[in-house]
């Protein structure tokens, strides 16, 4: 992709996520948005259609991001080692904070949000869940559990103003998503001294 159309997407897209931390997306027009991304409507609509449409290509890129992390790593190993690929993850949410805030603790951003979980849901069951299991209806609980106790901790760790290392907190996800609140609980004292 030529420099300069990734350069515009960028300036959209950070204008988009600014956008969507004050309002919902049904009240960004492509004249604000454009405007935002210093930017004119022409410009604008050489790439996209509508304010939509962009939403839709960022909401593509996270799942991307996500998938192709996923990929990388067989379920064994997501069990045998937690934090690596809790600490991967958590790299790709450090690369935009502002964007990760934003859609996970705007209330105006709930359908968008909605929309990157149940992706990423999909491809997960994709990745790693044999649909003809005897124990695919409890797979998908277990997601469910997961990846809801996940987006649920991250919103709390960016309305709490972000006080935990990023990669602390990841330790402790991968704890809880593997092990249980019973690993936090009886973790070693020098471990419960430094929280």
């Amino acid at each position: 992709m030529d420099k300069r159309v990734m350069k515009t997407k960028r300036a959209i897209h950070s204008a988009m996520t600014r956008l969507l931390s004050v309002k919902p997306i049904e009240e960004i027009t492509v004249t604000e948005l454009s405007n935002a991304a210093e930017i004119n409507r022409k410009t604008f609509y050489s790439y996209y259609n509508s304010v939509y449409m962009v939403a839709e290509e960022m909401e593509d890129e996270i799942v991307e991001r996500f998938e192709d992390t996923l990929r990388k790593i067989d379920f064994e190993t997501l069990l045998q080692d937690p934090q690596t690929t809790f600490n991967t993850l958590a790299r790709i949410i450090a690369s935009d904070l502002d964007f990760y805030e934003t859609i996970l603790t705007n209330r105006n951003q709930v359908f968008f949000l909605q929309k990157i979980i149940t992706s990423l849901k999909e491809r997960i069951m994709a990745l790693y869940f044999d649909r003809n299991s005897k124990d695919f209806e409890l797979q998908e609980y277990m997601l469910e559990y997961i990846i809801s106790g996940l987006v649920s901790v991250y919103q709390k760790w960016f309305k709490s103003g972000r006080k935990t290392d990023i990669e602390e907190l990841s330790k402790y996800i991968s704890m809880l998503a593997v092990n249980g609140v019973k690993s936090i609980l009886t973790a070693p004292d020098e471990e419960k001294e430094s929280r």
